[in-house]
C-alpha cells in the first residue's frame, strides 16, 4: 500500500490528463516514459482510432479505417448539449476551410433522436459535412467522453492524436489540422 509522498503522486499522475484534453501537447498521459506496445511507427501519446462500425445518417455503415488517408476531426455533440450548439458554426466554417483537401470534417451524434430528428437539427445549422450516429455508452466507452462537445484529431494513418473536451474554434481546430498534414 502506497502512502505518503507516493500515494500523492500517483494520484498526480492518474488525474492528470485522464480523458478528453490530456495529450503531448498539455502534458496529459500521452508520454509516460514507457515502452509503446504497438509498433515503433506509433506517434508519441498517440493511440489508434476506433475500429467499430457506426451507423450513417443515411442508414448505411462506415468505420474510421474507411477515412484513412485523411485527417479526421470527430466531433461528439448531441442536440440536447447547448455548447454543441455554440460550435456549430465554427465546425461548419473549419469543414468549408478545408473543402477538397485530406481533411474530413465528421459529426457524431450522441443520443440525439432518430435520423430524422438530426437531420432537421443539422439543416438548422447548415451543417453538410457527414454525421453518424452513436450511443452515450459508446461515447463513454470508445472515446472516454466525459463531457460534450468532444473533438477527437485522427491522422491519416489513424492515430489519434489530438482530444479536446468543450467548444472549439475553427482558427484553434485549424492550427491543429494543419500540424498533422504532410
Amino acid at each position: 500500500m502506497l502512502t505518503g509522498r507516493g500515494a500523492v503522486a500517483l494520484l498526480a499522475l492518474a488525474g492528470y490528463g485522464c480523458g478528453p484534453g490530456g495529450d503531448a501537447a498539455d502534458g496529459g498521459a500521452a508520454d509516460s516514459g514507457a515502452a509503446v506496445s504497438y509498433t515503433d511507427a506509433v506517434p508519441s501519446g498517440a493511440k489508434p482510432a476506433p475500429e467499430e462500425i457506426f451507423r450513417t445518417l443515411e442508414g448505411g455503415e462506415a468505420s474510421f479505417p474507411d477515412l484513412r488517408g485523411n485527417v479526421v476531426v470527430a466531433n461528439l455533440w448531441g442536440t440536447w448539449c447547448l455548447p454543441c450548439r455554440d460550435e456549430l458554426p465554427e465546425l461548419v466554417e473549419l469543414a468549408r476551410i478545408y473543402d477538397g483537401r485530406p481533411v474530413v470534417m465528421l459529426g457524431l451524434a450522441v443520443d440525439s433522436g432518430d435520423v430524422d430528428e438530426i437531420h432537421a437539427f443539422l439543416e438548422e445549422f447548415g451543417v453538410e459535412y457527414p454525421n453518424w450516429m452513436m450511443g452515450m455508452d459508446d461515447a463513454v466507452g470508445t472515446f472516454g467522453a466525459v463531457g460534450f462537445p468532444t473533438t477527437v484529431i485522427v491522422d491519416q494513418e489513424g492515430w489519434i492524436r489530438k482530444e479536446l473536451l468543450g467548444p472549439q474554434t475553427a482558427a484553434s481546430l485549424t492550427a491543429e489540422i494543419e500540424a498533422l498534414l504532410r
